[in-house]
């Protein structure tokens, strides 16, 4: 009996080991797709928003800028940053609609925005296209981070898998004046 209830168990592990092979094979690195019933348009009327950093090229820290852009349920932001840590050179607030949201959350849904590659060895987008920009489109809930994904202005580098033009021109466009002040910054 006793070597019975061991076969069962060197069996099960087997057929467990089988699964978990398979799994990894076939299913690992693609970011898992929201429900049908989850689409973007669920983060209307909460406090979860889209963001989009636009890094520039690799330099000195004083010199090195970035743009990041909230779209949110009530307002967006644009923050102009200096160097490799979060000093904020420039901030504007505009105020938004929670059905602005819901449409502009609709448009980056059919565009892609929660397709990517989420395998562990493309999260990381630092020292990619040295002299262009690195795009990195997340979706942030507070203080967490729930989708983060990247590309880049040099080809197809990245773990992002949505249209980048295209919803980086939806996001300029939620920024009124987003030329007249973004003009001088340089990327």
């Amino acid at each position: 009996m006793r070597y019975f209830i061991g076969f069962l168990i060197v069996v099960g592990l087997i057929i467990l080991g089988i699964i978990l092979f398979i799994r990894l094979l076939f299913g690992g690195g693609e970011q898992p797709q929201l429900k049908d019933t989850e689409a973007l348009t669920a983060y209307a009327r909460t406090s979860t928003v889209m963001q989009l950093e636009i890094a520039g090229k690799i330099n000195a820290d004083q010199d090195h800028r970035r743009i990041q852009i909230d779209v949110g349920d009530s307002g967006n932001e644009i923050r102009i940053l200096k160097g490799y840590g979060n000093e904020v050179i420039r901030r504007e607030n505009f105020h938004s609609t929670s059905e602005a949201y819901a449409n502009f959350l609709r448009a980056i849904d059919l565009l892609g925005y929660t397709r990517g590659n989420t395998d562990e060895s493309m999260a990381d987008e630092r020292g990619y296209c040295p002299s262009g920009r690195r795009y990195v489109f997340s979706i942030v809930d507070g203080a967490e981070t729930k989708q983060r994904f990247w590309s880049t202005s040099c080809g197809r580098e990245g773990s992002f898998q949505g249209e980048t033009n295209n919803i980086i021109q939806l996001f300029e466009a939620q920024i009124p004046g987003y030329n007249e002040i973004t003009n001088g910054v340089q990327l």
